[in-house]
């Protein structure tokens, strides 16, 4: 069953208490006033909730965006409500949020802005001498936050990449092993036909000899052996046969493999068969492709689904198609990963192509005709 909320205990915890430390006393010394100056504090808590909200299945993060930018309006509107600084330990929970959103140069722009928006609230609204001493005693907390937010993405982030090396090695080591049975087929099939078959020719002819010049009783016994012997080549020829029959590739298991531990980030497969799937070099180079496409999302974008779709074109065409409702990048410059796609996709006589949209990131495979290298 698909869960549209996830939360870290520790997380929730920590969020919850730090709302109602801030909140409670707030919210008490503004009974006496209207209602609507609750509105910042009583807002803050389901925002908090919905951007910490850690499920693959959730809304995406353009929309997380947003209530990021209303969480700050927020929290800063408070300063207006009370002349108390103790809004700003809002400020500090937000700032440990956006460290997972945010570049760090981004969040340093946050704290500087946050920190200059607090002094001049209690200066020119307040009518307060300039609180430096405050200021500087809740920049370093803001920057105590984002110093240990910042260490535990990077934790995040290693330990997300150790499992996605090990969801493309447990794929990889499916497709060899999918490869080898099929090799190791194909050499028994020669075995039994270069060496038992050609033995039990020379049996049989041996047989046919003795059987037609001796004399009762080892003519039967002869015959018998002769048409034993004849009965075990036509097996054999059957055995070879059938060895020699290509085991089909399962790449449709090899694929699920892989998204099956992919973390942060819900990976749909559509797939569907097609003759040129059965080449092991175009079975390896599309699951190349899967696995740097699948890289990249998680690297550089703050993607929560991702899709991979095979097309429904004859046997003379195959497409494919990878998306990701991650960041949308403006000019997106090629490195590594994307070009060495593209080589390995032109080695095989198709076509790679990738762009960055409203929606997301996709890259698109295409061969038009197929070409054996195995």
């Amino acid at each position: 069953m698909q869960s549209y909320f996830k939360y870290q205990p520790s997380m929730l915890v920590t969020a919850l208490v730090t709302w109602c430390a801030v909140a409670i006393p707030s919210l008490l010394a503004l009974s006496a006033m209207p209602a609507w100056t609750w509105l910042p504090h009583l807002l803050l808590l389901p925002l908090i909730l919905l951007v910490t909200n850690e499920s693959q299945y959730s809304y995406g993060y353009k929309i997380r965006y947003w209530l990021l930018a209303v969480m700050a309006l927020l929290i800063h509107s408070a300063g207006f409500l009370l002349p108390s600084s103790v809004y700003l330990i809002y400020s500090v929970m937000l700032i440990a949020i956006l460290t997972f959103y945010l570049v760090p140069a981004l969040s340093y722009c946050y704290i500087l802005l946050a920190s200059s928006a607090y002094l001049l609230t209690q200066t020119l609204f307040w009518d307060q001498p300039w609180p430096w001493t405050e200021a500087g005693l809740f920049a370093s907390f803001h920057l105590f936050s984002f110093v240990v937010s910042h260490r535990m993405r990077q934790e995040r982030a290693a330990k997300e990449q150790a499992q996605l090396a090990n969801s493309q090695l447990l794929a990889t080591q499916s497709l060899l092993s999918q490869s080898v049975s099929r090799q190791e087929r194909l050499h028994l099939a020669r075995e039994l036909h270069d060496d038992v078959g050609h033995q039990l020719t020379s049996l049989i002819v041996n047989l046919d000899v003795a059987r037609r010049t001796a004399e009762e009783p080892q003519k039967s016994q002869l015959q018998q052996s002769y048409t034993l012997a004849r009965e075990t080549l036509e097996k054999i020829r059957t055995l070879v046969s059938d060895k020699r029959t290509e085991q089909p590739l399962d790449l449709e298991a090899v694929l699920t493999e892989l998204i099956g531990h992919v973390p942060r980030v819900n990976v749909s497969l559509q797939f569907r068969s097609h003759p040129l799937l059965q080449s092991l070099s175009h079975a390896h180079c599309i699951l190349r492709v899967c696995q740097e496409s699948i890289t990249n999302t998680l690297k550089h974008s703050n993607a929560t689904h991702m899709s991979i779709e095979f097309s429904d074109s004859d046997s003379k065409q195959w497409s494919m198609r990878i998306t990701d409702n991650g960041n949308a990048v403006q000019a997106c410059q090629p490195g590594n990963g994307l070009l060495g796609l593209q080589e390995r996709v032109t080695a095989l006589g198709g076509e790679f192509d990738w762009q960055s949209t409203c929606k997301g990131f996709e890259v698109q495979v295409h061969f038009k005709e197929i070409r054996h290298h195995d």
